[in-house]
């Protein structure tokens, strides 16, 4: 599963990028791509180049598999998956502002690589939908650090 080459279609798909309907303009994958370190070959790439560019190992549980490799979700699908009226009301979730109670909101999958109003928010519907349920997030094996870096305390 992990050798499945991915098409740029197969990763606008999976990084939800909307495409004009009249052209075939690429620059908004490419732009992502870029943000992430992640090089086509071919115009083709593998999940074992995707899963780390995402700060994740390529080496995961296999019951994982599926979550990891579903599409992501904009803040307008989180919005309808979980029944909340306004995308906006996301994005303040995201940043800790939840109703009294509520457990921390899923991390976010910044494609942008930081840079502001990029709109490139994304999040597992997995991890939604389990924080929606009220059960615990699952938890994915995470990149190892390169060698002689620091690795964060969180």
């Amino acid at each position: 599963m992990l050798d499945q080459a991915l098409t740029r279609d197969d990763l606008e798909i999976f990084f939800p990028i909307r495409k004009k309907t009249e052209c075939q303009d690429r620059r908004p994958l490419n732009k992502v791509l870029n943000e992430l370190g992640i090089r086509l070959r071919g115009g083709t790439t593998r999940w074992q180049i995707v899963l780390p560019a995402l700060g994740l190992s390529a080496t995961q549980d296999p019951a994982h598999w599926n979550d990891l490799t579903m599409p992501l979700l904009t803040a307008n699908d989180v919005a309808e998956l979980i029944g909340v009226a306004d995308p906006s009301i996301i994005y303040r979730w995201e940043k800790g502002k939840l109703p009294a109670g509520a457990p921390p909101f899923p991390d976010t999958i910044d494609l942008s690589n930081g840079r502001k109003k990029a709109r490139a928010k994304r999040w597992r519907r997995a991890e939604v939908v389990a924080w929606h349920e009220g059960r615990p997030l699952p938890q994915y094996a995470k990149a190892a650090p390169a060698f002689g870096a620091l690795t964060p305390t969180k």
